[in-house]
């Protein structure tokens, strides 16, 4: 399935050419790298397929309902709430479903519609359909879905009542990081993610990356990270765009 199409894009600075005759197309599960020398472009082109910046020439084709998630360099989560607070806000539809669930709950308990054939089949069926959406959104796995994603990110050993506010600034970068990982957008965009990891946490999103549902478009130049998550290769040179395949052989 075709995520995203971009078609003869261009872009200026003032009089500058930035970027022009761009094309490119992700589909589902594609692992994407953007590489290229320092000042080619590469930043400013993911800027305009996340909607950041505006481009001069061309066209950006996306089908409705396509979620894109973007995530710039050196990018810290600032919040005033508490580490898990703030990533419980990506779920505020399931937990407001959640709450609808037991309000329901308490309805079918109660005397007067309990003993009443007519609404209490409509509660029901009320019930029963949210239920089955609830569970279908992931409303029965999101708080291991948090826990997992905060482990990965090294902060198992934190008190997750901790402040944001508090963390250093590498600390909320992984933070920034975990919380959009979370959304799981159809296409999740990354911006030079490598920054402020260690070896076990780079580890870790490698593996995740790997076995990410939707798309991921990078750019890192981390060639060895790269090796092991992207499997199509996008150079951005002298303003234009060519892609090459990778590779990848299992011993």
């Amino acid at each position: 399935m075709i995520l995203l199409q971009i078609n003869q894009l261009s872009k200026y600075y003032g009089a500058e050419l930035i970027l022009s005759n761009m094309k490119l197309e992700v589909q589902n599960k594609d692992r994407i790298a953007l590489v290229g020398r320092n000042g080619a472009g590469k930043s400013t082109l993911l800027k305009i397929i996340a909607g950041q910046i505006s481009h001069d020439g061309g066209e950006i084709i996306k089908p409705k309902g396509i979620t894109i998630g973007y995530m710039a360099q050196d990018t810290g989560l600032e919040s005033e709430l508490t580490i898990w607070d703030e990533m419980l806000t990506v779920f505020t539809d399931l937990i407001e479903q959640e709450k609808e669930l037991r309000r329901l709950e308490a309805d079918m308990a109660r005397p007067d519609i309990f003993e009443n054939e007519t609404i209490y089949q409509k509660v029901l069926n009320e019930y029963d359909t949210l239920m089955v959406a609830f569970k279908e959104k992931g409303g029965y796995q999101y708080e291991a879905d948090i826990r997992s994603v905060l482990h990965g990110l090294q902060f198992a050993d934190f008190d997750y009542s901790t402040p944001i506010s508090t963390l250093s600034g590498g600390q909320k970068t992984r933070l920034a990081l975990g919380k959009l990982l979370l959304r799981k957008p159809d296409i999740l965009i990354l911006d030079e993610p490598t920054n402020h990891l260690d070896i076990e946490t780079l580890s870790w999103l490698e593996q995740y990356l790997q076995s990410y549902q939707g798309a991921v478009l990078i750019v890192s130049h981390d060639r060895y990270f790269l090796d092991k998550v992207v499997n199509l290769v996008y150079e951005i040179s002298r303003n234009n765009m060519k892609n090459t395949m990778v590779i990848i052989v299992l011993i």
